[in-house]
């Protein structure tokens, strides 16, 4: 048996041998339809299908709120509602609470340059929820994790091993984190990315069980459900023990109560697989680059069967005298599915290595800021699933390759394909026809991913034809957070800043400066709150509408070119004064119906029922602050003031430093830079980068996702027009004394060639026709990318239409022109 299929392999081989130009051809065309097919089901493995790296990670789920009256869905919890439900639920074993964010750090006496780091403060309670131990040290003891315990943290095993050499003697080592020395006590393993692969330290969150104040929502948590326990049964557990939180913390902050909250906020306990939790919204666009590598793959598969037919059809002769030497059907149908099956497995190998190619450049890519953010993308890779799915495809390719020139052998009666073979084996009406629906299927199906793609691009202008309601040409950004530690007081605060900007404004090139807490299209720093107008009388009974609010300086508004209606901007940022406020226009709006600004200057609000009052100076133009397809944001603008910290305090620490320039942004990069060393050698700059490059950066998922689809609509045009070539021009050569005959009776040449040009385009007719139904059935789940166009955009339709068929003329007419100079002479001689 072992002797026969090798005896098998090695005919199928030196068959393949003999034909060259097919054998390559055939093989190029499934490596560009398996390799897509392999390297984006390695990612979508790896992202989506794969379990989260944890211990039982199926009873982990993330632990959010709905806040109905306010319009928030998937808010995060307060300490009195994490203590609450540790304390109260008895659906759950435990559950932890984490806030995400960055630090400074540095070494001891200046060793290295300091460094800006993603990292997470946690409770103790999350490592044990995730049953990931650290690979070397231990987890947050009991007292690390309550306020003014121990300063200590846990590193990454890639900060351990880039900064400390894999030291193993590394605890009790310290760092310098916001300017506070804190002790290693822990090396988490390399595997674990928690929330992030960024992530590189974990320190204690710190919460007091005792503080009477709940606080707002500001942490994420998970939880892991008891066993046998399900998503709705724990999701009442939860709903039903919330109102224990008045035993908890009967009051948010000093002026709220906590009955308060739950009157007006109404919040709902809603708990989320864990999974669905860190993929997010991505799943959406990987599935649909899948189905762009699964169209690519099945055009790759027409295309070679319809080689493999030509080459079939080539060869009756050939298999007619092997079935009349005895040669059973069967054994002749193995040896075309062991050839197929030779093809598909070089290509297969093939495309492993290119998807391996790909997979590690998407990996690394990742470091560059303006690509698209994969959620667990540091945990793809070739894997032997992978490897699995693969031999899988090379069997499904091998059968959709050699199924129809299988089925095929032994139709014709042996004499008449002997007769026929002697003349040239023409192809009856029924394989042209064969080979025609493939063809069209080829374009119908290309017709799919153009008009995908297209549709897409008309999404990508659209949003460049936005109105952003700030300038980000000329902008360079900087992100900076000096430590409590240095900076003890707002007055501190505000006074480096000052210098800072001074400096900067003093620099060669430099028009204005301006700092802001947020910037415009950034999720960092974003923060929102209810605001209570003076006059609104119906703040008493029901929270009053989000706004965002940032804090700013007297030039962030100028450099960002938002402009000014009404009123003034704050003074320079160190005579600021606390209890001002600028707001936007569509905040104007929204409280006083007031669209020009003018009404609301000198009006008041608070942000709690019992806060200070802020009084509007100004007005200022709305701007797309959380993303280009959103509408323009509610914003209220606070003063970066001098004053001591207090509960209703808004200065902020980690600030944006905007830079406008007469010139190119990122050639005024280094200088800034410089002047920040000066000032604080210890202070690292992070983020940095045009204001231009945060707009586009915006839309880097949209990007992404054009990319792949136009890549696949590109290589699916390719193949249909090779596909309608080939079909063409064999036809020409089955066609040949036909045609000879024609020519010698008369026939004009120019004729010859515009008959079967038109065959090629009615073939051509007949796959965007098709295409055109098939696109109408799966228009919709490309609802949700577009913006600004329709599903069944008639233009984008029109012209992914016309380009096939202008591909497809010309890749009729090549053949068809041949075709009309035909020598009728030599042609009759021959016959």
């Amino acid at each position: 048996m072992i002797n026969a299929s090798v005896a098998l392999v090695r005919h199928s081989w030196r068959s393949l041998r003999r034909t060259p130009a097919f054998m390559i051809t055939a093989s190029l065309t499934l490596v560009m339809g398996l390799g897509a097919a392999i390297a984006i089901f390695a990612v979508v493995n790896g992202v989506i299908l794969r379990p989260l790296p944890y211990g039982d990670p199926e009873r982990l789920v993330g632990a959010w709120h709905d806040l109905p009256p306010v319009g928030l869905l998937h808010t995060q919890q307060t300490a009195a509602t994490y203590f609450t439900y540790r304390k109260f639920a008895r659906s759950i074993e435990d559950i932890g609470v984490y806030q995400d964010g960055a630090v400074n750090v540095s070494e001891p006496g200046g060793a290295a340059e300091p460094q800006r780091l993603e990292s997470v403060q946690m409770s103790r309670s999350v490592l044990e929820l995730l049953q990931v131990p650290p690979a070397i040290g231990r987890n947050f003891s009991e007292a690390e994790d309550l306020p003014k315990g121990p300063d200590v943290l846990i590193i990454g095993h890639a900060l351990w091993r880039n900064r400390f050499g894999a030291d193993r003697r590394i605890i009790g080592k310290t760092l310098e984190v916001n300017g506070r020395t804190r002790e290693i006590i822990g090396v988490m393993p390399p595997g674990f990315h928690f929330p992030s692969s960024d992530t590189q330290l974990w320190l204690p969150l710190a919460l007091d069980p005792a503080d009477p104040f709940g606080g707002g929502f500001n942490y994420n948590a998970i939880a892991r459900l008891k066993p046998g326990m399900s998503l709705g049964a724990a999701q009442r557990d939860l709903a039903a023990v919330l109102p224990r939180i008045l035993d908890v913390s009967p009051n948010m902050v000093p002026g709220v109560s906590t009955q308060m909250m739950l009157d007006q906020a109404k919040p709902q306990p809603v708990l989320v697989p864990l999974k669905q939790d860190v993929i997010g919204d991505i799943a959406g666009t990987l599935w649909m680059v899948a189905a762009a590598a699964g169209l690519v793959l099945l055009v790759a598969c027409f295309n070679v069967a319809n080689l493999i037919l030509v080459r079939a059809d080539s060869r009756q002769r050939e298999l007619a005298v092997r079935e009349a030497l005895g040669a059973s059907r069967f054994r002749v149908m193995t040896h075309l599915l062991a050839e197929s099956a030779l093809l598909a497995l070089i290509a297969g190998t093939l495309g492993v290595g290119l998807a391996w190619t790909a997979v590690r450049t998407l990996v690394a890519g990742t470091a560059n800021s303006e690509r698209v953010s994969i959620p667990r993308l540091a945990e793809v890779h070739i894997d032997s699933s992978t490897l699995l799915f693969t031999l899988g495809l090379v069997v499904l390719v091998t059968v959709a390759c050699s199924v129809m020139p299988a089925l095929r052998i032994g139709r014709v009666a042996l004499a008449t394909t002997l007769r026929e073979g002697g003349r040239g084996g023409t192809a009856g009406r029924a394989q042209q026809r064969i080979r025609g629906a493939l063809v069209a299927v080829q374009i119908a199906l290309s017709l799919m991913v153009l008009a995908g793609s297209g549709l897409l691009l008309r999404t990508f202008q659209r949003l460049h034809e936005v109105r952003l309601g700030f300038d980000p040409a000329h902008v360079a950004t900087f992100w900076l957070s000096p430590p409590q530690l240095q900076y003890r007081s707002d007055s501190m605060l505000v006074q480096f800043f000052s210098r800072l900007g001074a400096r900067v404004e003093a620099l060669p090139g430099v028009q204005s400066v301006g700092f802001s807490s947020r910037l415009p299209l950034e999720t960092y720093g974003i923060n929102q709150n209810p605001f209570y107008a003076e006059d609104d009388e119906s703040a008493a009974t029901k929270i009053p509408k989000l706004q965002i609010f940032t804090t700013i300086d007297a030039g962030y508004l100028r450099t960002m070119g938002i402009p000014l209606l009404a009123g003034r901007t704050f003074e320079p940022m160190d005579r600021q004064r606390d209890g001002e406020a600028i707001i936007s226009r569509q905040t104007a709006i929204t409280f006083w119906n007031d669209s020009t600004g003018r009404a609301a200057l000198g009006k008041r609000f608070r942000g709690l029922p019992s806060g200070p009052w802020s009084t509007i100076i100004g007005v200022v133009g709305d701007a797309r602050d959380t993303a280009l397809t959103a509408p323009p944001s509610h914003t209220v603008y606070f003063p970066e003031v001098t004053a001591a910290d207090s509960l209703f305090g808004q200065n902020r620490r980690t600030m944006a430093l905007v830079v406008r320039t007469s010139g190119d942004p990122e050639a005024i990069t280094a200088a800034v830079q410089r002047v920040v060393r000066d000032l604080d050698p210890t202070l690292p700059t992070f983020d940095v980068r045009p204001m231009s490059r945060v707009v586009s950066a915006s839309m880097a998922k949209l990007s992404f996702t054009i990319l792949i689809l136009g890549a696949a609509a590109v290589v699916t045009l390719f193949l249909g027009a090779v596909g309608l070539y080939g079909v063409l021009a064999y036809m020409v050569t089955l066609r040949t004394r036909e045609l000879g005959v024609r020519l010698a009776l008369g026939a004009q040449p120019q004729a010859i060639a515009l008959m079967l040009a038109r065959q090629g385009v009615a073939l051509t007719g007949v796959g965007i026709a098709g295409g055109l139904l098939l696109f109408a059935l799966v228009a919709r789940f490309l609802r949700s990318f577009l913006y600004g166009v329709a599903p069944n955009d008639p233009l984008t339709l029109v012209a992914a239409s016309l380009l096939l068929l202008f591909i497809a003329a010309l890749a009729s007419w090549i053949p068809a022109r041949r075709a009309s100079r035909v020598d009728p002479a030599n042609t009759l001689r021959a016959e």
